[in-house]
């Protein structure tokens, strides 16, 4: 009778042992993919943030193209074709940019104060009358979702300024 006992301790044993086996297993897993999650929502946002920049950045570094938007954000009917496509195109990658960074902050893959300096930007250029004028030409490019959250700024009557306090519209 004593073995038999023994076998079954040893037994239990064996049993508690792969019960807590599995456990830390779980655990284990658990957390690393948490890590890869963080890391990929880390990396969708840089991205993001990348196209953004770049999309500012060109406008930084090409006097031309700095000149055709500020055009353009004034009064895009006034812009001969060649500068109505650069001028649509620098807009359309705006708002795709915009686009991309609110589905981000929508999915908690980008921080709410970061998106709301980028809503801010988005809301203020969606007041020039040029945006106005340009958005019902391209908002079929974007989601419903995006063209919903958009158009309230679009419809704004709030004039916006360039550069408040420069004299300059």
């Amino acid at each position: 009778m004593r073995r038999r006992m023994n076998w079954e301790a040893i037994g239990a044993v064996g049993e508690i042992a792969g019960a807590l086996g599995v456990i830390v297993t779980l655990v284990y897993l658990a957390r690393q993919i948490r890590t890869q999650n963080r890391e990929s929502r880390l990396a969708a946002a840089t991205e993001w943030t990348t196209q953004w920049n770049g999309f500012l950045g060109s406008l930084a570094e090409n006097p031309r193209l700095a000149e055709l938007w500020l055009n353009g954000l004034q009064d895009f009917s006034s812009l001969n074709d060649a500068e109505a496509v650069q001028f649509s195109s620098q807009l359309g990658r705006f708002f795709r940019a915009a686009e991309g960074l609110r589905d981000q902050f929508e999915q908690d893959r980008l921080a709410p104060e970061t998106w709301r300096g980028i809503g801010r930007t988005l809301e203020d250029v969606a007041r020039y009358p040029g945006v106005k004028a340009w958005w019902p030409t391209r908002s079929h490019w974007y989601t419903d979702d995006f063209v919903a959250y958009v158009k309230p700024m679009i419809e704004s009557t709030e004039r916006q300024r360039l550069f408040p306090g420069r004299g300059a519209e």
